[in-house]
């Protein structure tokens, strides 16, 4: 075609579109690039497959006989070693397959790619290094999040996987190394989810030595760890000594403490605990930007899971939240939807350790439950809980999916992507305790926040949060256990405290530093007030323009009813508190608030001047 038939003929189709409105129509893109802003936007993942599939799944059937209306994705975990069995040699057939069926039905892929348990070529290199315990020196075959060959591996099998499939992938969820789930931390020994799953194959170790422990004994985190703490004091091992308690007569000798005896001296056990959740955090980034560098626009999804807080699983939740936003767009997706089954209901107070952190700073918030038999009563709960900690991001497995007539119509009614709920009242979550406890939660507050839900919605602030400044965030700050705080946390509560906020504690805040030091805090109790309403066992102090008071009490439902009424004598407009006391859960909203009625399951809103419009029922 010459330059001047050329012209003609795109003069004509100009023509031609202006004419009739045709235009070509753009190829469809299968790659999620945003965080769900409106409810059209929300990712309604269906889990799961397993590619290659096991001789009990059904990858065809999850995506043609158990997809409803309304669900974009499809979750699929890749697992590297049968994909790849050879260098360079990938086995791709059923991944193509399923990626052809899904789209033919207008379904993008999730999918998780299980690098952690690396095929038998890689595992003959000088790259990798398996996850050994620090006390019994017993490994398994999982990838150490501390070796720089575990980058190398994320590296090929990602350069991998965007050369053959990058622009059909529409998420990719993080598999971290040396989680049994991909979660960000360390095992504990499920041995539930080996490579190719349990029912298909297990790995050739002793399984008796594959239990929650400490997970860092391999010469690269060894490595990290005397490299940071040597750092901390300055490069001063004198001064590291004296710190710790120790003799150490050189950098090399630097050793992980014992737990056994993790009381002969506490700054010793806080450094390395500490050092244990900070280290997979930084892993973490070092594995996104991996990941980036060959899906830069693709949608990343980090699950945090576990069934709690115990120090040792090394997952330092806000910190994780915070240190994702750099590598946006991303989610963080809290795996912990209707843990209620136990006596103490907590997957609200999993959502509130991560949620307000991911509005904070702009990232996306997901929920997923742990399996696919949700009751239809769990399953209403978990729709009202999803709304008020803000999703914009939902995982089920199929099963669920198919527990009420249209759950996803359901969870477009309720969701508020759009929006953050208001809460005005923070519960204090004393990290520094929990490490030296080395506890699963703040004692007393999984029921405390359990039992007071009905009183008040809240979100949980943690030692990260008050230093970087959050708490400002919030007028009224609820103690419930701990005695040891930074000194840093200290004076940013007590600076807090005497601009205005409100603090209420169980018992006197005799409370100090790691190093026994309590300046920050021992002039609160300095000017008593007379309390108008006196409460039985509350005392009161002004402290600045801020008030403290002390709950004198050790039960928790008695700790819950002084806070009800102090809370309910402010005059300050609170959000998220229930001045009705009818037992319902409230969530607030710049345009109403959301209640909840956990005897009927039934969700309602009411606007401003409106009537109750009811948005979930049984």
């Amino acid at each position: 075609m010459t330059r001047i038939a050329r012209f003609r003929w795109l003069t004509t189709l100009a023509l031609l579109t202006a004419a009739t409105g045709w235009a070509a129509e753009p190829e469809k893109s299968w790659v999620t690039t945003w965080i769900a802003r409106m409810i059209d936007e929300v990712p309604f993942i269906n889990g799961g497959l397993n590619i290659p599939s096991f001789t009990n799944t059904n990858n065809r059937g999850t995506i043609t006989q158990q997809t409803v209306p309304g669900i974009t994705h499809m979750e699929a975990y890749l697992y590297w070693r049968y994909l790849e069995p050879e260098k360079n040699q990938w086995n791709g057939r059923e991944l193509e397959e399923m990626l052809a069926l899904c789209q033919s039905r207008d379904l993008k892929m999730l999918v998780l790619p299980w690098v952690m348990y690396a095929p038998e070529w890689f595992k003959k290199t000088a790259d990798f290094q398996p996850l050994v315990e620090m006390k019994t020196g017993h490994s398994v075959d999982m990838l150490s999040p501390w070796a720089p060959g575990t980058l190398v591996a994320f590296d090929h099998f990602y350069a991998e996987l965007a050369k053959r499939y990058k622009s059909q992938i529409g998420i990719i969820k993080l598999g971290y190394p040396g989680s049994d789930f991909g979660e960000v931390g360390l095992t504990v020994g499920s041995k539930a989810f080996l490579p190719g799953g349990n029912f298909a194959e297990r790995i050739p170790q002793d399984p008796e030595n594959w239990k929650r422990g400490y997970w860092c004994g391999d010469p690269a985190a060894r490595a990290d760890f005397r490299e940071r703490m040597l750092s901390k004091y300055g490069g001063s091992l004198e001064k590291l000594n004296a710190a710790w308690k120790t003799q150490f007569a050189s950098t090399d000798a630097i050793e992980f403490p014992d737990p056994d005896h993790r009381a002969d001296s506490t700054i010793r056990w806080l450094d390395f605990i500490t050092w244990l959740r900070e280290s997979q955090t930084r892993n973490m980034v070092k594995l996104l930007r991996v990941i980036r560098k060959h899906f830069p626009e693709t949608l990343l999804d980090i699950p945090l899971g576990f069934g709690s807080d115990l120090p040792s699983d090394a997952c330092d939740r806000t910190a994780i939240c915070r240190a994702a936003a750099e590598f946006k767009p991303i989610n963080v997706r809290s795996t912990h939807g209707s843990v209620n089954r136990e006596r103490i209901p907590r997957a609200y107070w999993f959502y509130k350790r991560m949620a307000p952190v991911c509005h904070d700073y702009g990232i996306g918030f997901g929920t997923e439950p742990p399996g696919g038999n949700l009751t239809t009563e769990e399953l209403l709960r978990q729709y009202f809980e999803d709304a008020s900690a803000g999703a914009n991001f939902i995982f089920h497995y199929f099963q669920n999916y198919h527990r009420r007539p249209n759950v996803v119509g359901d969870y477009k009614r309720i969701l508020r992507p759009q929006e953050r709920s208001l809460v005005d009242i923070g519960v204090l979550y004393p990290t520094t305790q929990m490490i030296l406890d080395m506890s699963p939660a703040p004692e007393g507050q999984w029921q405390f926040c359990a039992e007071g839900r009905e009183f008040f919605d809240y979100d949980l602030v943690d030692e990260n949060m008050v230093e970087w400044g959050l708490l400002k965030n919030y007028k009224v700050l609820v103690h419930t256990s701990g005695k040891v705080l930074p000194e840093s946390t200290l004076a940013a509560i007590s600076k807090w405290l005497e601009a205005g906020g409100i603090l209420i504690t169980r018992g006197e805040p005799k409370w100090q530093t790691p190093a026994g030091q309590a300046s920050a805090v021992s002039g609160w109790v300095a000017q008593e007030e007379t309390m108008k309403d006196a409460l039985p066992a509350v005392r009161a102090y002004r402290v600045g323009k801020g008030r403290l008071y002390v709950a004198a009490v050790a039960k928790i439902p008695e700790y819950l009813t002084r806070v009800d009424a102090i809370l309910d004598a402010q005059t300050v407009p609170l959000h998220g508190f229930n001045r009705n006391h009818d037992g319902k859960y409230v969530t607030d909203f710049p345009d109403g608030r959301l209640l909840f009625n956990p005897q009927t399951r039934e969700t309602v809103f009411i606007a401003p001047g409106a009537p109750p419009m009811p948005i979930i029922s049984r």
